[in-house]
């Protein structure tokens, strides 16, 4: 295919359109190259970004296994539906697509996947021999994760949270834990639909303040802070301290009442 050719001319807009965030512009886009070119895989790879950037995981889904349909050898449309299968918690056959992937050609974006799995299986250093090999393959894209233990991780979470104003810590004193895990349980992301995000940093569960009642009796609330993929966030130490302090924030600002447009408006977004 020429480099001029107007197909690559409108993967190259809606790429670019998904880079600005500009949605409308992207599925407008999209939209024009599904009736130019309804079973080229590269534009159902494509409608499958866009859809997945709207939040629609479902039909993301099923554009890229349309896709890859029509191009079972490509490693980069294959792996594109093995990253959706992730986010939408099917792990197993995450798992096995990326192992296709693999088979194809060495492929960081499958390592990284797989080595996401292998945490959630808490073997950690096999994870992070396949988070290795991925940085080896792409070092920009795959930084190794930042590893602390669980108690000097706990340190940061406690630490964060006694920076914190005394009227907040008062305010919370008694209604919310703050509880630790390695990884969002497969129960707690397939308790929503569409899932939560395997790649969550923090959840808070509960009644937010401002709509409780006198007579509301209930067990405390629960900040989550996911650590594996905290660690996913930093390169060091000063990082993985901002970024534990930034999602400890955040999540308490849902319980305050505040929306993630408010949290990004004061910078916990």
């Amino acid at each position: 295919m020429a480099l001029d050719d107007p197909i690559d001319r409108l993967l190259d807009d809606i790429e670019d359109a998904l880079e600005e965030d500009d949605l409308d512009r992207a599925l407008a886009l999209v939209e024009r190259a599904r009736r130019e070119y309804p079973h080229d895989p590269e534009v159902l790879c494509a409608y499958g970004d866009v859809l997945w950037d709207c939040g629609e995981l479902q039909p993301a889904l099923a554009a890229y296994r349309d896709a890859e349909r029509q191009a079972p050898e490509d490693a980069d449309i294959v792996m594109a539906l093995a990253d959706c299968l992730f986010a939408l918690c099917e792990f197993d056959e995450a798992r096995a697509v990326a192992v296709r992937v693999n088979k194809m050609e060495e492929h960081a974006g499958a390592h990284a996947l797989l080595g996401r799995l292998a945490e959630r299986a808490n073997l950690i250093e096999e994870a992070d021999r396949l988070f290795q090999r991925a940085q080896q393959l792409d070092p920009d894209a795959y930084p190794m994760p930042y590893r602390v233990s669980e108690d000097e991780f706990r340190g940061l979470a406690r630490a964060a949270l006694d920076r914190l104003p005394d009227r907040f810590r008062e305010a919370m004193e008694g209604q919310v834990a703050l509880v630790v895990e390695p990884v969002p349980s497969q129960e707690l992301l397939t308790g929503s639909e569409p899932p939560l995000d395997p790649e969550l940093l923090g959840l808070y569960v509960g009644i937010p303040l401002p709509e409780r009642t006198h007579d509301t009796t209930k067990l405390p609330d629960v900040i989550y802070l996911f650590q594996r993929n905290l660690e996913h966030e930093a390169v060091d130490h000063e990082e993985l301290t901002e970024q534990i302090a930034i999602t400890v924030y955040h999540e308490i600002g849902h319980y305050f009442g505040f929306s993630d447009e408010e949290l990004e408006a004061r910078d916990f977004g």
